[in-house]
């Protein structure tokens, strides 16, 4: 029985390419903003106009933000853990000694097959055929240990 120490390897995110949507929006918010303040007669158009471009940079930008920033996948020397949702309340784990195969999806969605015939997979996340090579091999050198 070893008592060694989880020690973190890698702590990965979702690939920044989620980040182009959520910019473009507060890119959009910003443009529309600039372009028609003071262009209105009464007040209330000045303060729909300010309504409407506050809550597409707050939806389009700021919950994107959040939730990427919210988003990612620990890989340690004795299990994968896996959090996302808006303010990380989807927490899944799973120890490397219950993973019987590692493979990837041509999607790039990197699949962990369990022995309880149950599939934890890993989405989005940047090089996913590496991220699978490397994971296979820690399962492999941790069923050499046990």
């Amino acid at each position: 029985m070893s008592f060694e120490s989880e020690v973190l390897l890698a702590r990965l995110r979702p690939r920044a390419s989620k980040l182009i949507l959520p910019t473009v929006f507060l890119m959009l918010a910003s443009f529309i903003a600039s372009l028609l303040t003071d262009r209105f007669d009464l007040p209330w158009q000045n303060y729909v106009l300010y309504g409407s471009c506050a809550a597409l940079a707050i939806f389009g930008f700021l919950f994107p933000i959040i939730r990427y920033l919210t988003t990612w996948t620990d890989i340690t020397n004795s299990r994968v853990v896996a959090r996302s949702g808006l303010f990380g309340q989807n927490f899944r784990e799973t120890s490397l000694a219950d993973v019987t195969a590692v493979e990837t999806k041509p999607a790039g969605t990197v699949v962990l097959r369990l022995f309880d015939d149950s599939i934890f997979e890993l989405v989005g996340l940047p090089k996913p055929k590496l991220v699978a090579q490397e994971i296979g091999r820690l399962v492999e050198r941790r069923r050499g240990n046990s």
